[in-house]
């Protein structure tokens, strides 16, 4: 299983940039193993986190990381619009996932809260065949604190 994970941390300050160093890498080592677990149920093909505010790729893993960019974007897209059709205050609550079937995969994006910004999606890519998407959207919310963390 390949992952690829990418986390910049910038600072000016010497002493703050060891600092931020560190809290970058156990970060990245919490969001590793969230997608590695994410990953660990059966028939999914790939796993990302997307920031819903940009549609850019915080962290993805799978075989299949390379459509994760294009992918992303029109996800947290789909978050946005649903987000504003939805609007504050009407009846139905607050978004908490998205999913999409087509004839061989499943797509199911889960929204994570987030005390910044629009929060985050994450997103999981199921084989139709093999993959459970109940199952897959259980292991998600387990996993959300673990992420946000």
């Amino acid at each position: 299983m390949a992952a690829l994970i990418r986390v910049d941390v910038y600072s000016s300050v010497r002493g703050v940039a060891s600092r931020s160093r560190r809290r970058g890498e156990e970060i990245v080592s919490s969001l590793t193993e969230s997608l590695r677990q994410v990953m660990a149920v059966d028939g999914v093909r790939g796993a990302a986190l997307i920031d819903i505010a940009t549609g850019m790729v915080v962290a993805a893993a799978g075989g299949q990381a390379e459509d994760f960019p294009a992918a992303a974007a029109g996800l947290a897209d789909e978050a946005r619009m649903t987000r504003a059709l939805l609007g504050p205050g009407r009846p139905g609550g607050q978004l908490e996932e998205v999913s999409v079937f087509t004839k061989g995969r499943l797509h199911l994006a889960k929204v994570l809260d987030s005390r910044l910004g629009d929060g985050v999606l994450l997103f999981i890519d199921l084989d139709r065949a093999r993959g459970n998407m109940a199952l897959a959207s259980l292991r998600a919310a387990q996993l959300a604190p673990a992420i946000l963390a």
